[in-house]
């Protein structure tokens, strides 16, 4: 039994592994919006949602360029 159990935890760490690979990278809180420059409260990343929609399709169209 306990093979059946390491090839299922060997399976999970390798899924893991790959998903950590791939995941798209985050934004650093700088305390600035990052399209206008104005403040932000503390972890957010854009002042409202018009500046989000905006810095969104702009990543879109530079795939993903900061």
């Amino acid at each position: 039994m306990s093979d059946l159990f390491d090839q299922a935890s060997a399976l999970e760490q390798h899924t893991l592994e790959v998903a950590l690979t791939h995941r798209k990278p985050t934004l650093k809180d700088t305390g600035h919006c990052h399209w206008c420059d104005e403040l932000v409260q503390p972890g957010a990343h854009c002042c409202d949602s018009d500046c989000r929609d905006d810095f969104d399709q702009y990543r879109r169209k530079t795939n993903g360029g900061f």
